[in-house]
């Protein structure tokens, strides 16, 4: 529960934009990470990319990641600026206001919704055809799946509808399961290693299949594609927004 002293300099600070804070403030600060690690997840980020990576850098192009990430946490500082300076619901539809005109806001606003609600549906599809029917042993039948992504859809509204906290209590058992799975596997995996001893140091930079490729370093060749791949990712997964007076 957020204390009562903050959730009253919150209010002075967005009253001083111009805005009357109306509804309650009821997440803690790990149910507002695990929404936002949920919609971002850097786990997902991370094993969408790495085939792609291992085809056209090998195993050395995880080393990009890094570098992926420095850039990303510049764009982090940047958003968390412009939601300390600007503390307002509404992220990018109140950021581009602000900093241009509401013309430009309302751009922003129509866009990030179309995104928005394009992503929910495109990954309740994904759930449904490529997750749930083939655990149930449903045969591929894209309008099964599509009735299977209405049924979801119904239940997360009505969950969010019913109760904030019951959609936060869910979310955030999930997380924490997704984190203690990761770590689990990554565990699992050095004791595989160690006990095999069929690790060997000289993965971390092998290229793997396109060892002997001419354009591995070119413009457009393996290592570029690599890095794309995981900027491409990371822009997706870049910060998202909690509504810091929904929650």
């Amino acid at each position: 529960m957020v204390e009562s002293s903050d959730v009253q300099d919150d209010a002075g600070s967005v009253e001083a934009e111009g805005y009357q804070q109306e509804l309650k403030r009821t997440l803690g600060s790990f149910q507002v990470f695990a929404i936002s690690f949920a919609f971002i997840s850097v786990a997902v980020g991370i094993f969408a990319t790495f085939d792609e990576v291992l085809q056209t850098a090998g195993p050395v192009g995880i080393w990009l990641w890094l570098i992926a990430a420095v850039g990303q946490t510049l764009v982090a500082l940047v958003v968390a600026q412009f939601a300390a300076r600007i503390p307002l619901s509404g992220s990018s539809y109140q950021w581009a206001s602000r900093l241009t005109n509401p013309k430009v806001g309302w751009w922003f606003g129509w866009l990030t919704f179309c995104y928005l609600a394009i992503g929910v549906v495109a990954v309740d599809n994904a759930l449904a055809s490529q997750a749930f029917m083939p655990l149930v042993g449903l045969q591929p039948d894209e309008d099964v799946a599509r009735l299977i992504t209405l049924v979801v859809l119904l239940v997360q509204t009505v969950l969010a509808v019913a109760s904030t906290r019951l959609v936060s209590l869910i979310n955030t058992v999930a997380v924490g399961l997704e984190l203690a799975l990761v770590v689990v596997v990554a565990i699992a995996l050095v004791i595989a290693v160690a006990v095999t001893g069929d690790g060997s140091v000289g993965n971390l930079t092998s290229r793997g299949v396109v060892e002997h490729s001419p354009d591995y370093f070119t413009v457009g060749g393996g290592l570029m594609l690599a890095m794309l791949r995981f900027d491409r990712r990371a822009m997706e997964t870049e910060p998202g927004e909690v509504d810091s007076f929904t929650g």
